[in-house]
Order: structure tokens, then C-alpha cells, then sequence
């Protein structure tokens, strides 16, 4: 059985302003008994002031238009059911990226334009090139790769999903063996800030599967996240630590089309360029031992 434990944002905010309000009602109602009895308003005052310091809680930062982490379930230790996928000699491989624009901690060495915080059009920075780099290395293991690098975030963030689906329409009739929408992550305090191989510095990974959610086409949701948990544990086997639980969200990221597919963060915005590179050998290297050897 999966073990879950499941955050809904929404619901979080409105059981604290319910609290809030209670507590409110409370004081005030405090305040006025005082105010009956002694009848001086400096007691209300404080009454009020008693109730003033708490604050809510601080949110997390978030990059605008990345909305992957609002009502997750993250897997703590998940057995899932068991990974079908057959290898195959030439494994073929979909590489894409809906957040085209997200790129990673500019270095003085090697600057690049922003179109804003974290993001640019230029796709020798952002999150295409660490695409090129797994095409590369994927060939090179004999895969037959399609690293597709148009620009979906255009004219708007918020649809981009839209738009790389009507990308996955086009490819109905083909076949690929794995499905991959490669992004970069934006950073929270739950995050390291960074993996080593050896003595590199490298950027952690993430496999993000959806579930569904309210769509009314799902995607095969217990396959891919059987292939994410086994790439996962396989990553993990080869460089310890380099890969993050699996994370399953209430939506569909296009998984529906393709299975398996699978969303992989290649780290987050504080992790530099070269950090991200550094991890592609290993994810490579572990998608070649469940893909294409027996």
C-alpha cells in the first residue's frame, strides 16, 4: 500500500482563517464584557493588542506561473505495484519542455539574458540545453531520441500545458517507449541545495507523476508511477541521494498520451547550469538500464 501524505493548499488557508476568526470573535467579545464592566477603553486596547502580535504563518516563495507544488501527495516510502516496462534494443524517447523559459542561478562567468527572475528565452541557458544534454547522452547509449524545443510558454505561462499537448496530439501515431517533460524546479526550504557525484557539485532530481485529478482522460497513473519509483530507486542506486521521492499531484501534466511519462525537475533555481549538466550522465545512465538492458 502507497503511504501518502497530502497537502491542499486552499484548504490549509481556510482552516486558518477560520481560526483567525474564532479567535477574533473571542477577543471581541472579551473586550466588550470588559468594557460593560469597567468601562475604560484602555482594557480593550489591550484586549486587542493581546490578539495583534500572532501573524500567519510566512508562505513559501513560489516563481510565478510554477504551480507544480500546490496540492501535492508526496510518496514517503512507496511500494508500488510492480514496473511492466519491457526493454527494448533502440529504446525511443520524447524529450520536451513545457516551461521552455526556465533556466537556472546566472554566474558571473556565464551570464544570460533574463526575460525575468530565473527564466530567458535563450535556449543555450535554460532548462532545452540540459534537454540537449540527456538527447546526447541517450544517442550515444543507442536511443532514438526526439528532443522537441519549441517554445511553449508563448504568448502566456499559465497555458502552457495547453499548448505542448497540442504538440503530443500531433505525435498520436507514434511510438515512443518513454514520454519525458523535462523542467527545472523553483527552490523551497525542503530542498538541498544541492547532490555531489564524487566531488562535483550536481543538481537533485525529481519525479513528478500526475493522477488525474478531475480530468475525465486520466492517465495511466499506477504505470507511470511504478516506472517513476523505479527510476527513482535506480538513480539512487547509482549516486545516492541525487533523487527526490517521487511526487504524485491532483492533475494530468499530459501523461495521458504516452505511457510511460514522466515530469522530471532537474534542480531548482538556485542550482547553476552546470549543476543541472552534471546530473544528466546519471539519469542517462539509469534510463538506459531499465529502457534498454535486460
Amino acid at each position: 500500500m502507497v503511504k501518502i501524505k497530502v497537502i491542499h493548499a486552499s484548504k490549509l488557508l481556510a482552516a486558518a482563517a477560520a481560526v483567525i476568526l474564532a479567535i477574533a470573535l473571542i477577543v471581541l467579545a472579551v473586550s466588550a464584557s470588559s468594557g460593560a464592566a469597567q468601562g475604560t477603553s484602555g482594557e480593550r486596547a489591550a484586549a486587542v493588542a493581546a490578539f495583534s502580535f500572532w501573524r500567519p504563518p510566512k508562505m513559501e516563495f513560489e516563481l510565478p506561473g510554477e504551480n507544480e507544488h500546490a496540492d501535492l501527495i508526496v510518496l514517503e516510502d512507496a511500494a508500488v505495484q510492480e514496473d511492466h516496462t519491457q526493454p527494448v534494443e533502440r529504446p525511443r524517447v520524447l524529450i520536451y519542455h513545457t516551461h521552455t523559459h526556465e533556466a537556472y542561478a546566472q554566474t558571473a562567468a556565464d551570464p544570460y539574458r533574463e526575460t525575468e527572475s530565473w527564466r530567458t528565452e535563450d535556449q543555450t541557458h535554460s532548462v532545452v540545453r540540459v534537454g540537449e544534454a540527456l538527447a546526447a547522452l541517450l544517442t550515444d547509449y543507442g536511443f532514438d531520441v526526439v528532443h522537441d524545443t519549441a517554445d511553449y510558454e508563448y504568448p502566456k505561462l499559465n497555458t502552457a500545458y495547453a499548448r505542448s499537448l497540442d504538440m503530443l496530439e500531433t505525435k498520436r501515431g507514434e511510438t515512443f517507449n518513454l514520454c519525458v517533460d523535462l523542467h527545472r524546479d523553483a527552490w523551497d526550504k525542503s530542498m538541498a541545495e544541492c547532490a555531489c557525484i564524487g566531488s562535483q557539485r550536481a543538481a537533485q532530481l525529481m519525479m513528478l507523476i500526475g493522477n488525474g485529478g478531475n480530468f475525465d482522460i486520466k492517465p495511466d497513473y499506477e504505470a507511470n508511477l511504478a516506472f517513476a519509483a523505479r527510476l527513482t530507486d535506480r538513480i539512487n542506486a547509482l549516486c545516492d541521494g541525487l533523487c527526490r521521492p517521487v511526487m504524485v499531484k491532483n492533475g494530468r501534466y499530459n501523461q495521458h498520451l504516452f505511457t510511460p511519462s514522466v515530469l522530471i525537475e532537474v534542480g531548482h533555481n538556485l542550482n547553476t547550469l552546470d549543476e543541472a549538466l552534471a546530473s544528466m550522465p546519471v539519469l542517462a545512465e539509469a534510463l538506459a538500464d531499465l529502457l534498454k538492458e535486460s
